[in-house]
C-alpha cells in the first residue's frame, strides 16, 4: 500500500512539473509564397493557471512586410488570459527579458480590452519598416488567469514590400534622363 501511495505521489509530481514545462512553446511557422497569412494559437490547461507563458512562433521570410493580430476570449475567472502581449524580434532564440539593441522589430503591441467581464482582448502589431530576408520570432506573452485555463489565436500576414515614393521619383528621373539622351541622339543624326 505504501509503495502505491509513493508511486502515485511521484507520478503526480512529474505530471505537475511536465504541465508547467508546457507553458512556453516554440513553433516554426511555414511561410510559403507571398502574400500569405499564417494562423497560430495555443490552449493553456487549467493546471497552468497563474503561470506566465512566452510562446514563440519562428518564421523565415524574404524581404517583406508583416503585421499580426492576436485575440483571446476571457470569461471572468473561468476562462482567460490577462496581460496578453505580442512582439516581433529578429532571430529564433527564446527570449523572456529585455532584448538586445537592434533585435527588436516591434515592441509589445497595442492591447485593446473590449469589456471588463466577458471580454475579448486583441493585440495588434504593425511594424513600419520592411523586413529584410531572415528569421524572426513572433512572441506571445500572457498570464493564464482562468480556473479552466485560457487560449488565444492569431494571424500573421506577410506581404511583398511596396515601393516607397522615393523609388518612384528615382525611376521617373532615370526615365527622363534616358528620354533626354535618346532625343538628343536623334537630333544629332
Amino acid at each position: 500500500m505504501m509503495k502505491l501511495i509513493r508511486n502515485t505521489v511521484i507520478a503526480s509530481l512529474f505530471g505537475i512539473v511536465s504541465l508547467n514545462a508546457l507553458a512556453d512553446t516554440t513553433t516554426v511557422l511555414s511561410v510559403g509564397s507571398l502574400p500569405t497569412s499564417v494562423y497560430y494559437g495555443n490552449n493553456l490547461a487549467s493546471a497552468s493557471s497563474g503561470t506566465t507563458f512566452f510562446d514563440d512562433y519562428v518564421f523565415t521570410i524574404p524581404n517583406g512586410s508583416v503585421n499580426s493580430i492576436t485575440t483571446s476570449l476571457n470569461l471572468n475567472s473561468i476562462l482567460g488570459l490577462s496581460d496578453l502581449r505580442a512582439r516581433i524580434y529578429s532571430g529564433s532564440t527564446h527570449q523572456t527579458g529585455t532584448l538586445a539593441a537592434g533585435t527588436i522589430i516591434e515592441g509589445w503591441g497595442t492591447t485593446l480590452n473590449y469589456s471588463p467581464t466577458a471580454s475579448l482582448t486583441s493585440v495588434f502589431l504593425n511594424p513600419a519598416d520592411t523586413l529584410v530576408a531572415g528569421t524572426y520570432t513572433l512572441q506571445i506573452k500572457g498570464l493564464v488567469s482562468g480556473a479552466a485555463g485560457g487560449s488565444y489565436s492569431g494571424v500573421l500576414n506577410v506581404t511583398t514590400p511596396v515601393p516607397e515614393p522615393e523609388s518612384y521619383a528615382l525611376l521617373m528621373g532615370g526615365l527622363m534622363l534616358i528620354g533626354f539622351a535618346s532625343r538628343r541622339r536623334n537630333k544629332q543624326n
